[in-house]
């Protein structure tokens, strides 16, 4: 990604995944088909109430996030004739859609025209309030189901790639959709079921004291990360640092990452988590430049480069180097604070080529001073 994105949770260290770098990703405009079918809000609660909307997808996070007062003012907004932004959905078949954007809206309207959860409250220009959908007359039911909606579908059959770039665009709802929560979209079967059971590792939900959200699929972004550098290598990193993930994520999808390959994938990530455990404590994958600073976020480009690293290592030295491993943190510290460079390579620009290989090239260099300690 290009633009800036930064991690709102304190547990998690704010960063800048930019690039610096203008990134195209070309794809045949033949790839895309997006119909508008004409449409009235009346269409969709019939679909909505057969059976024809799916809301249990994984392009959204939960559902029903509003409280009856914001979804009343939807329905007063329908009332009043205005009309509601756009809906989008993807074709799985005739009578299959899966939304992309407006699942809070489509909420609203399925428990108010059709289950009737919930009683007109709080309105701002109309006097329903205490009204269900039932208990409006003839007219106003008429009035809501008339209104002139704009639905874009896009058809089934549509490139992976295509779909994450599209989804990202059109990712226009009032709580807007982490990358992460697309990807498990548009990479679903193999590859989003792999991360799923990779955070669920007791290793790395223990190193990091359970301190990563999981409602956002933080936990999943950690793990994509992790996987996308451990199979790809950082030495073949290009930037931006989206696609080098969704890249990893066709790659297992389609079947180009082996079995046997994955297999040991996952054992040196749980490998990878005990030995972070064993040096880092309560302290794993959080930037320190000395003893005593305060204790810090978890970084996602820390975690990155010490998961990555640690999987790479023998048993041999990785039991060097937990018995080195006040020298080996020294060191890091030392370099922390010193080398300006390399601090900000896990904060600032971290989807830049050059930050990528002097962080992952620097610890790498520094854990081979740790193992030469005593020897």
């Amino acid at each position: 990604m290009t633009e800036k994105q930064y991690n709102k949770d304190s547990n998690i260290d704010k960063e800048d995944t930019s690039s610096g770098e203008v990134i195209t990703q070309p794809f045949s405009p033949n790839d895309i088909e997006i119909s508008n079918p004409p449409m009235n809000l009346g269409d969709l609660i019939d679909m909505i109430a057969y059976g024809w909307i799916d809301f249990k997808t994984e392009y959204q996070r939960e559902e029903d996030l509003w409280d009856a007062v914001k979804q009343s003012r939807l329905i007063e907004s329908a009332l009043l004739g205005l009309r509601l932004p756009a809906f989008y959905f993807e074709e799985v078949s005739k009578k299959n859609w899966k939304i992309i954007d407006g699942l809070q809206r489509c909420c609203a309207i399925r428990n108010y025209c059709v289950d009737e959860s919930f009683a007109l409250c709080d309105l701002e220009f109309l006097k329903f309030n205490g009204l269900k959908y039932s208990e409006l007359s003839f007219e106003l039911k008429r009035d809501i189901r008339m209104l002139p909606i704009t639905v874009n579908v896009l058809s089934k059959g549509t490139p992976d790639k295509v779909k994450y770039i599209l989804f990202k665009r059109l990712n226009t709802g009032g709580i807007e959709l982490e990358p992460q929560e697309i990807r498990n979209a548009v990479f679903q079967g193999k590859a989003i079921e792999l991360v799923k059971e990779m955070a669920h590792n007791n290793w790395f939900k223990k190193v990091t004291r359970n301190k990563i959200p999981t409602k956002r699929m933080q936990d999943q972004d950690f793990v994509t990360r992790f996987m996308a550098f451990y199979l790809l290598g950082y030495e073949n990193y290009k930037p931006d640092l989206d696609n080098f993930m969704n890249t990893c994520l066709e790659k297992i999808k389609v079947g180009e990452i082996s079995d046997d390959t994955i297999a040991t994938m996952k054992e040196d990530f749980s490998q990878s988590m005990i030995l972070a455990e064993k040096i880092f404590g309560n302290d794993a994958f959080r930037k320190r430049e000395s003893e005593s600073d305060k204790k810090r976020p978890i970084n996602k480009a820390y975690f990155e480069v010490i998961a990555v690293s640690f999987a790479y290592l023998s048993k041999i030295d990785s039991n060097r180097l937990v018995a080195n491993k006040d020298y080996f943190k020294r060191l890091l510290m030392d370099e922390m604070r010193n080398n300006k460079s390399y601090n900000n390579s896990f904060s600032g620009g971290t989807g830049k080529r050059e930050s990528v290989k002097l962080r992952f090239s620097k610890f790498n260099e520094i854990i081979g001073k740790a193992l030469e300690q005593n020897n």
